[in-house]
């Protein structure tokens, strides 16, 4: 049981309800079907979907380097890397959508390098299907899209595509794949118990799939991030999960590209080799303008990350083979390479583990049982959006104090409310903020604050230092 946006998935799927813009609808209905599993509870059932998403991601990677790369070593170097990421670890452990993306992107990188080979239009309908889909689990999958139509003419025989046929089919199983988002006028029409807000409509839905209200409000704001944001999130990303002495074992070999027998071996793939560092390039820099400062966006990163690490390993093996023909001794310099790569990752689980390990995640609980007890018959609890979820969860899905009314309100206009729920003459008003809460006057703080986890950022992160606003605290309203 989680609180803010993860709070909200976990109570959606639960219900088969419809959470927070834009909604995610196929997360949704895969979380909800993922509630059926025989053990475990609700909230932990969802969690599983992220779980089995990054597993399917890791398992990716190692296709995807192993076809291209036709090298076992590098493909495992590459999986292990983006496995061992401390932010793909950490958000394969709680409820969210964010690492279906990258998932998704290897997969289409494995059609693309099919579509390559083999020229077969199938492969690019296939992808038409699981790209609307992708859209439909989680939107921010198109700003990979202009990447993916590039390599369909750059990589392959796209005189196929063009063809009326071939283009209306694709077009046809792309809008097959956007036509899940139906389920949420669909389902907002039965009125669940979880329902964020009404998407009755054509324009209702526009807006809901596009953030647009939150846009506007500033809740959710475009916000190109400065030098010191993209720093920092970038140093989230990555230096969390790795020593930064992996990163010179990434990005050391590079240097192996200026010998010219090297050049020479990869000239048969290097127009493909090309257009992934420059697709992984321009799908960053898409990420960085359009979703600023939102580091779960970031995610991606890990995986064009992963990917030239195995690439990199490939070099140090090219390299061996080129200056160290030495049968007798021809695999030693694969088996101390991959010793020396997956020491490094194996020494940095202990850094990582602190920021993954969610065991002691129990705020959210902690704090909803806190305040279903405090509060009377009949209340009316005021509650920002690092609280809401995970209280709508306890009440809506394991049905905990059905008699209270729980009202979202935005972070710094709770009193705005105030005049509707005195209209009903509650028993009691209470607020549940998060803290820092400067705006207290008129009211009193009841017990102490609870850390609550949020979007794989761990309890741990509280005892690190990390500032998070995710730490919330009860006031009654006299």
């Amino acid at each position: 049981m989680l609180g803010h946006d993860s709070g909200d998935w976990q109570a959606a799927g639960a219900t088969l309800g419809i959470s927070h813009s834009p909604g995610s609808p196929l997360y949704t209905i895969i979380s909800w079907l993922f509630t059926h599993i025989p053990f475990g509870t609700e909230a932990a059932r969802v969690n599983l979907v992220s779980a089995v998403v990054g597993a399917a991601g890791v398992v990716a990677v190692f296709i995807f380097v192993i076809m291209l790369l036709d090298r076992w070593l590098p493909a495992l170097i590459s999986a292990a890397t983006l496995g061992l990421g401390g932010q793909w670890w950490a958000h394969a452990s709680v409820a969210q959508p964010y690492n279906a993306v990258p998932t998704i992107i290897a997969v289409l990188l494995i059609m693309l390098l099919l579509w390559q080979r083999r020229g077969d239009v199938r492969v690019v309908w296939c992808g038409a299907l699981l790209t609307g889909a992708g859209l439909a689990y989680h939107p921010s999958l198109l700003y990979f899209t202009p990447v993916l139509a590039a390599g369909l003419f750059v990589l392959g025989p796209w005189r196929k595509v063009i063809r009326l046929k071939p283009m209306l089919i694709a077009l046809l199983l792309l809008g097959l794949g956007l036509a899940i988002y139906a389920y949420l006028p669909l389902r907002s029409f039965m009125n669940p118990s979880v329902r964020y807000q009404p998407v009755d409509s054509v324009s209702s839905l526009c807006r809901f799939v596009t953030v647009s209200e939150a846009r506007s409000t500033g809740t959710f704001a475009t916000r190109i991030p400065g030098e010191e944001q993209l720093k920092e999130r970038l140093t989230e990303v990555i230096r969390k999960g790795y020593f930064p002495s992996y990163a010179f074992l990434v990005f050391g070999p590079a240097i192996t590209l200026l010998y010219p027998a090297v050049l020479k071996r990869l000239r048969p793939s290097s127009r493909l080799l090309l257009f992934l560092l420059i697709g992984a390039v321009a799908h960053m820099t898409i990420v960085f303008i359009i979703s600023g400062i939102y580091v779960q966006y970031y995610l991606p990163v890990l995986l064009s990350f992963s990917i030239w690490a195995g690439f990199s390993v490939y070099l140090v093996m090219t390299v061996a083979d080129i200056y160290l023909d030495i049968p007798r001794f021809k695999q030693l310099p694969v088996l101390v390479t991959g010793a020396i790569y997956f020491t490094v990752l194996a020494l940095g689980i202990p850094g990582i583990w602190p920021f993954v390990n969610h065991h002691n995640d129990r705020g959210m609980r902690q704090y909803g049982n806190w305040v279903f007890s405090q509060a009377k018959t009949g209340a009316v609890i005021l509650a920002n959006w690092d609280a809401y979820p995970g209280l709508v969860y306890g009440q809506k899905v394991e049905g905990q104090r059905p008699d209270l009314k729980l009202v979202s309100v935005p972070p710094e206009t709770w009193r705005d409310y105030l005049p509707a729920a005195l209209s009903g003459n509650p028993s009691q008003i209470l607020l549940a903020r998060s803290l820092p809460f400067d705006d207290r006057e008129g009211t009193s703080e009841i017990g102490s604050w609870y850390f609550v986890s949020i979007k794989g950022r761990t309890y741990q992160d509280q005892l690190h230092g990390f500032p998070n606003p995710a730490a919330v605290q009860l006031f009654e309203v006299p």
